[in-house]
């Protein structure tokens, strides 16, 4: 590996003081040693200051690797390793309308990725059987959660719930819990073995151990549209969705849920953020992406947004416009951190061609940067989801489409 421009500079100055340095030891002149000791303390300063100012190299961003092409799309994914990655979402089983789809999902071995078999759902009825996966995370190699819908003959017009499980070998739909008619579930966050959270629409549900089972909570009233959930530890967790008085909630428009590890509170945001998704850091620090409302041209469009809680209060923090020209929409779908000086989000933003690209922004601990992020679809792309590990590696998964084509998955990492 060839030393970089800071790694040169830094060479060639400490060759410098070390001369210097010889210099004072081997003079017996008093002047002499005096002199070079005043240049040995002015190189030192020069150092400091060629070493802090020399440019760094560019965060890298994340590329195209290969995965099955198949009909469908992936909506999530989760790491346990840099060899052991899930990416979930569903395929189309019928191309044309009305299409029927089935959970989709793949792993990564550390080489490639391939397709893992699911349980097919119930089939029967009038209307064909529908399934997709919209969450998904992991407490270990042999210990995956993913969460979703289903409908079939039990419940062919609204759907139920649905919750399957990797022991290390194959996927089983969950039957521990309640089939919850006309739920969804769309995201889950995994604790402990003992211990995960699953969220959607109204619902909050609780795994500890043995079964999943419905949680209550006076801070659930009037709250729904619950799209996300995280958790750093057993005692903070954190749900994002939207509050309505009409329905039991104190104030309307986005809410936050948290649990402390005792009890649920319901907080208001007092912001316009349309809630994607959510990371939790530490209990003073956890950020969210979504959308927020701008008015042009007559129109309300969606742009990508960021907020952060800081332990006291949400605000939305600056970010840099994808869009390219007014009255283009964006939207940031999934976030998640490596370190709290590294975070990154992705989405897609529609481009002035009237085309969708992917999105990628990073967190550097002072301000969020677009990185670009490639398009391999020649009509349409975009991400919807993204994991991280300490070690730096990061995944994000979505679609890609090329113009006559049906949506496949695609799958970026880094």
């Amino acid at each position: 590996m060839k030393p970089t421009v800071k790694a040169k500079a830094t060479l060639f100055i400490i060759s410098k003081i070390n001369m210097i340095a010889a210099t004072i030891i081997s003079s017996r002149s008093v002047s002499t040693r005096f002199k070079a000791i005043r240049t040995f303390l002015l190189s030192g300063l020069v150092a400091v200051v060629m070493i802090a100012s020399t440019p760094s190299r560019a965060l890298a961003g994340l590329h195209v690797v290969p995965s099955p092409q198949i009909d469908g799309q992936l909506l999530a994914t989760a790491a346990i390793a840099d060899n052991d990655i899930w990416a979930v979402g569903f395929s189309d089983q019928v191309s044309a309308p009305p299409v029927v789809d089935s959970t989709l999902a793949e792993h990564f071995n550390g080489k490639s990725w391939s397709i893992v078999s699911t349980p097919p759902t119930p089939s029967g009825g009038v209307n064909a059987p529908n399934a997709q996966f919209l969450g998904v995370d992991a407490a270990a190699s042999n210990d995956v959660w993913a969460v979703g819908f289903k409908t079939g003959p039990d419940n062919p017009d609204f759907g139920e719930q649905l919750i399957e499980h990797w022991n290390g070998t194959s996927w089983s739909i969950d039957t521990t819990g309640p089939e919850n008619e006309g739920g969804s579930l769309s995201g889950v966050t995994v604790v402990s073995s003992n211990n995960v959270w699953a969220v959607g629409g109204d619902l909050v549900e609780h795994w500890d151990g043995t079964s999943w089972s419905i949680v209550s909570s006076p801070a659930f009233n009037g709250v729904s549209g619950l799209d996300a959930v995280s958790a750093d530890a057993s005692n903070d967790v954190w749900a994002v969705g939207v509050a309505s008085s009409s329905l039991g909630a104190p104030f309307d428009g986005p809410a936050v849920l948290h649990f402390d590890g005792t009890s649920w509170s319901l907080i208001n945001p007092n912001t316009p953020l349309d809630f994607r998704s959510v990371t939790a850091l530490s209990p003073t620090n956890v950020w969210a992406v979504g959308t927020v409302g701008v008015f042009f041209n007559h129109k309300t469009h969606r742009l990508a947004a960021i907020e952060h809680w800081d332990g006291t209060s949400w605000s939305i923090v600056s970010s840099p416009d994808p869009t390219k020209s007014p009255g283009l929409d964006s939207s940031l779908n999934g976030i998640v951190a490596i370190s709290a000086n590294s975070i990154w989000a992705v989405g897609s933003v529609i481009t002035s061609n009237g085309q969708m690209a992917t999105l990628t922004e990073h967190w550097d601990g002072t301000s969020w940067k677009i990185i670009g992020s490639p398009n391999p679809g020649n009509f349409s792309d975009g991400l919807f989801g993204a994991t991280a590990l300490s070690d730096g590696t990061v995944a994000a998964v979505g679609f890609q489409q090329d113009q006559g084509f049906d949506k496949i998955p695609l799958i970026l990492q880094k």
